[in-house]
């Protein structure tokens, strides 16, 4: 009998440390990290737009995009910008967002050096 009384007291005590667990909010993206993960994010969002082939091309668009703006949601949470609207935004919600977000400190269009972007210096 009494081992069945500090089982019960034994679950309860996990139960509840589980609780507490699961009621802490994981902790802050760092910055730098939330600056690539957009840049990143929207290089790959302008790539999948414009690219031609078509097999499931507006359900691929679609996920880059919603998880473009669950991120610049979280970007505009951490600098006090309002976010652009869900799931409905349009390209100039989105274009708004990111001024705002560039007048603060955090361009989302800037461009990291890549084969595409080298400069010739053939003249």
């Amino acid at each position: 009998m009494p081992a069945a009384v500090y089982a019960l007291i034994g679950g309860l005590h996990a139960a509840r440390w589980v609780d507490e667990k699961r009621r802490k909010a994981p902790p802050p993206t760092p910055v730098d990290r939330l600056t690539a993960n957009l840049r990143r994010l929207r290089a790959e969002l302008e790539q999948t737009e414009t690219s031609a082939e078509s097999t499931a091309k507006q359900h691929r668009v679609r996920s880059v995009r919603g998880a473009y703006l669950d991120t610049l949601a979280e970007a505009c949470q951490r600098f006090g910008v309002s976010p652009p609207p869900g799931d409905h935004a349009t390209q100039a919600d989105i274009y708004r967002t990111e001024a705002a977000l560039a007048a603060r400190g955090l361009d989302v269009r800037d461009r990291v050096a890549g084969p595409l972007s080298t400069k010739s210096s053939a003249r």
